[in-house]
């Protein structure tokens, strides 16, 4: 019971965190617009935010780990959302928003690896799948809700609407005063004999960590990519920015739905197992809608999300499990310094928009995913239905 009220406590708290982050992509468009930004300086206001949170989430973890201090729930909700909200006062001065942007994600980077920390202690071999699901689609459901949030105060209020999420982040911060996360990590429990013996065959060092990090890095830049140009692809393609941030919120809906179920299939059939075969599956849907229109276009995109974000997840949980003695430090790394690196690829994507084309720079993301399938494909881990069938 204690279990399952703290873990709801944590999808609230996430998903009212996680509200703030997609704010700045879905102001991209009208800021392009109205003040002449290029691709590559709208790309680097999404990245600012990304690097600022890679370099804070891995000390914020180390700290967790290490001396159990973390920033409360309420003050990193707070610091996040006063600050992504402050951009709406100053859209034409970029310096501003790059400084405002860069002190949200503070509050951003001290949320996750304690939350996290949290969700590992009350997780095991058998769940924890499941669990980190639970947990990520908090933040899944508050990331997909912030673009059409934002489409909806810019047509009725322009740039000055965006101010009034202030006022849920003050309100938010008031209710979950309460919810501070101030012992952030029991010890470590011992394994259990099944996980023993499913971790046996692991090779020991920190090659399996790497390759699952760079894995991750070139599915963040996808993942990154396709929210900050998305938006713009179908704005250029006749869709209002209304109607272009709803869809966005669409398919990161329907990756809320795949995280679930991706949890699910992972603690089921294996998470090496699910990851390969789920990545790969992403490249056909991506074709689709960049060569297709209309419902076709729709659905397209809709599935590209659904098979990205499953896999989100899974990462993570398979990442705790690699590293269970540094849960808020594996976080941290991989919540922000490979989503941070993924930021990076969103800059250079911007770059090859103003170079080559935007479609040029969005097809990019299929050669990215298939690198990002590779590294999957080669971590030292084993896989656990592909061997069972095997034998």
């Amino acid at each position: 019971m204690i279990r399952n009220k703290t873990i709801l406590n944590l999808f609230f708290a996430h998903l009212v965190n996680d509200i703030y982050t997609p704010v700045i992509m879905a102001l991209l468009p009208l800021l392009m617009s109205t003040y002449g930004y290029s691709y590559f300086l709208a790309a680097c206001l999404a990245s600012t935010h990304s690097l600022a949170s890679s370099v804070l989430q891995p000390l914020f973890g180390y700290i967790s780990d290490k001396r159990d201090i973390c920033i409360p729930v309420s003050v990193s909700i707070l610091i996040s959302g006063f600050f992504i909200s402050a951009t709406g006062f100053f859209p034409g001065v970029y310096i501003l928003l790059i400084v405002s942007v860069a002190i949200a994600a503070v509050g951003h980077a001290s949320f996750h690896p304690a939350a996290l920390s949290i969700v590992s202690d009350l997780s095991n071999d058998s769940n924890r799948g499941i669990m980190t699901s639970y947990f990520v689609v908090g933040g899944n459901i508050g990331f997909a809700c912030g673009p059409v949030i934002v489409g909806y105060l810019l047509a009725e209020s322009g740039f000055f609407g965006v101010t009034l999420l202030m006022i849920p982040a003050f309100l938010v911060a008031i209710i979950l005063r309460n919810l501070s996360f101030t012992r952030c990590r029991q010890k470590t429990p011992p394994l259990s004999l099944e996980s023993e013996t499913s971790s046996a065959g692991m090779p020991d060092g920190n090659i399996p960590i790497i390759t699952l990090f760079c894995a991750s890095t070139f599915r963040s830049w996808v993942i990154f990519g396709s929210i900050t140009f998305f938006p713009l692809y179908l704005v250029a393609n006749g869709y209002t920015i209304l109607t272009a941030t709803m869809l966005v919120t669409a398919m990161l809906l329907a990756g809320v739905l795949g995280q679930i179920i991706g949890g699910v299939l992972s603690d089921r059939y294996g998470r090496k197992d699910y990851l390969v075969v789920t990545t790969f599956l992403v490249i056909p849907p991506l074709i689709l809608f960049l060569t297709s229109s209309g419902v076709v276009a729709v659905i397209s995109m809709l599935l590209f999300g659904f098979f990205l974000w499953s896999t989100f997840a899974v990462t993570l949980a398979m990442a705790h499990e690699l590293m269970p003695k540094n849960i808020g430090l594996t976080s941290g790394l991989f919540l922000g310094s490979a989503l941070g690196a993924g930021g990076i690829g969103v800059a250079a994507s911007g770059y090859i928009a103003d170079t080559w084309g935007l479609i040029s720079s969005i097809a990019l993301f299929g050669l990215l995913l298939a690198i990002s399938g590779i590294f999957y494909a080669v971590i030292p881990h084993p896989y656990r239905t592909f061997c069972r069938n095997k034998t």
